[in-house]
């Protein structure tokens, strides 16, 4: 069992790491924003949490899988995700917000699990996915507005 001081500190991480995803959408104005990453990032991190330490009590009578849980995290977000995909014509909108989703419930299983570090590079090279296209298009290499 972890102590109740690495419990919160799992958690305030999900909550920065959250703000710090959904910042950008938020900044593009997209529905899907700060509060609704921090709140992803937050929740992956406590069924994390659950499924990791959760039933340590019960160990002893049946054999048990800390990878259950997680894995009906993914299904869950997948299901969230699919929410906020929209098809207007021939225009498909929110694919990026359904990934940036996506990937902020796999931020918060990591911290729940206390895997740091993949946590800190992830979020790095997520901004730069986040922002590769306005890089391309200030320097000439692209020439349209990519929406999603």
């Amino acid at each position: 069992m972890i102590s109740n001081a690495e419990m919160t500190l799992r958690l305030v991480l999900a909550l920065v790491v959250g703000i710090l995803v959904g910042f950008e959408r938020t900044k593009k104005n997209k529905p899907a924003g700060i509060r609704t990453h921090a709140l992803v990032c937050i929740g992956s991190a406590v069924f994390t949490l659950v499924s990791a330490y959760g039933f340590h009590d019960f160990a002893t009578i049946r054999s048990m899988d800390p990878a259950r849980i997680a894995a009906q995290v993914v299904s869950g977000i997948g299901f969230l995700g699919a929410g906020i995909i929209w098809k207007e014509g021939y225009n498909i909108r929110g694919l990026t917000t359904a990934a940036n989703i996506w990937i902020t419930a796999g931020l918060g299983m990591a911290l729940g699990s206390g895997l740091y570090y993949p946590v800190f590079v992830s979020v790095i090279l997520i901004y730069v996915a986040l922002k590769i296209n306005d890089v391309l298009k200030k320097f000439g290499i692209i020439d349209y507005d990519c929406k999603e």
